[in-house]
């Protein structure tokens, strides 16, 4: 997919070259997290290439959580930014839409 296509699928990034825990705390707090509490969300690497896809009602909580969760582990210095996307209504259609569009490397799940 291309570059500018891809980036169109999200309101928000934050830069956090491998994952870095202050980078995703300093974007936090810099933001008004409270818009960002439903929400799609990719994890891309250098290449731009989608890594993995998650939903979130609870965005603040749930990036920092992959940290401790076997879902990123092993790729977390491939890691350049996280696209958000906020979510109004089901957050589960969305990521699935998401999950099926753009292919991520580490889902275990495709919903074809």
């Amino acid at each position: 997919m291309e570059t500018n296509n891809l980036l169109s699928f999200f309101d928000d990034y934050i830069v956090t070259p491998g994952f870095n825990r202050r980078d995703i705390s300093k974007w936090f707090t810099e933001k008004k997290h409270a818009d960002y509490k439903r929400c799609v969300y990719a994890v891309l690497n250098y290449r731009l290439e989608v890594l993995y896809i998650g939903s979130s009602i609870n965005l603040r909580k749930r990036i920092p959580e992959h940290l401790y969760q076997d879902k990123l582990t092993g790729h977390f210095q491939e890691v350049l930014l996280i696209g958000i996307k906020r979510v109004d209504g089901d957050v589960t259609s969305l990521e699935r839409e998401y999950i099926r569009e753009l292919n991520p490397k580490l889902n275990k799940y495709r919903y074809r």
